[in-house]
C-alpha cells in the first residue's frame, strides 16, 4: 500500500510540474507571426526580413517554418517543449502536416528543429541533424545571430521540397570553378599587363602601377560568383498581405536537437 500511494504521489507531482512548466511555453502569437523572438536578439529589420521569407514560402508551397527564440528552457527537455510548443501554435496546414518549427533557447544554447508529419519523408531525422550541426551552429558559435537563422530557413525550404542534397552538390563544383576562374583571371591579367609594358616601354609604367593596385585592391565581387545561401537578407520588398496565420498542423515528434 505504502509503494502504491509512493507511486501516486510521483505521479502527482511529475504532472504537477509539466503543467507549471508548460505555462513557460508562448502562446500563440497575436497577430500570427512566423519569426517570433522572446529574446529581442535580431533586430527589428532582421526580424521583418526572415519574416518575409517565410510568409513568401508560405505563400508558395504552403510550407511553414515557425522560428521562435526563446530565453531558457527553464531544464525541460527541448524535445517536449518544442513539440507542445508545434502543437499548441499549429504550425503548418492541418490535412498536410507540413510546418517545421526551428526553437532557439538562447541561454541554454539549444537548438530544435521539429519536424511536421507530412514532412518526415523529406527532411528524416538524420537530416535535421545534419542541418544542425553543419548548417546553423557554425554561425552561432560565431554569435552571428541572424546569418544562421537566414542561411537555415533558406536550407529548410530546399530540404522540405527534397532539394537539399543536390543543392549541397551543386554548390561546391560552383565554389570550385569559381576559384579557378579567379586564378585564370589573375594570371591573364598580368600577361596582358606585361605584354602591354614590353610593347609600350616607358608609357607601360602607369599602365602596370594601375593593373597591380586594382589587383591589390580586388576584383569585383561578380568575378567570383558569390552565390550561396549565407549573405544577408532578401531585401524588404513587399511579399503579399503578411502571414495568415497557423493552419493547426502536428507533428510527430520527427526532428533533431543540437546546440553550439
Amino acid at each position: 500500500m505504502r509503494k502504491f500511494l509512493l507511486y501516486l504521489l510521483l505521479i502527482g507531482t511529475f504532472q504537477c510540474a509539466q503543467q507549471v512548466t508548460a505555462q513557460n511555453i508562448p502562446s500563440r502569437p497575436t497577430p500570427p507571426k512566423l519569426v517570433n523572438d522572446f529574446t529581442n536578439t535580431l533586430a527589428v529589420n532582421e526580424v521583418a526580413s526572415l519574416e518575409a521569407q517565410l510568409v513568401a514560402l508560405d505563400d508558395s508551397s504552403s510550407n511553414q517554418i515557425a522560428v521562435v527564440i526563446v530565453p531558457t528552457l527553464d531544464d525541460y527537455p527541448i524535445e517536449e517543449y518544442a513539440h507542445q510548443l508545434f502543437r499548441a501554435w499549429g504550425i503548418g496546414d492541418k490535412n498536410k502536416n507540413n510546418g517545421i518549427l526551428l526553437l532557439i533557447a538562447l541561454n541554454d544554447k539549444k537548438i530544435r528543429i521539429e519536424v511536421g508529419k507530412g514532412l518526415e519523408g523529406a527532411i528524416p531525422d538524420v537530416t535535421a541533424d545534419k542541418i544542425i550541426r553543419n548548417e546553423l551552429a557554425p554561425y552561432f558559435k560565431q554569435q552571428r545571430f541572424y546569418d544562421g537563422i537566414d542561411h537555415t530557413i533558406r536550407i529548410l525550404s530546399l530540404a522540405a521540397v527534397g532539394e537539399y542534397k543536390e543543392a549541397r552538390a551543386k554548390q561546391r563544383p560552383s565554389n570550385s570553378m569559381g576559384a579557378f576562374a579567379a586564378i585564370g583571371l589573375v594570371i591573364l591579367v598580368i600577361i596582358i599587363v606585361v605584354i602591354a609594358s614590353s610593347m609600350r616601354g616607358g608609357g607601360g609604367g602607369f599602365m602596370s602601377r594601375r593593373g597591380y593596385r586594382g589587383l591589390d585592391g580586388g576584383l569585383p565581387p561578380i568575378w567570383f560568383g558569390g552565390g550561396g545561401f549565407g549573405g544577408g537578407s532578401s531585401g524588404g520588398g513587399d511579399f503579399g498581405g503578411g502571414f495568415g496565420g497557423f493552419g493547426g498542423g502536428d507533428s510527430g515528434g520527427g526532428g533533431a536537437s543540437g546546440g553550439w
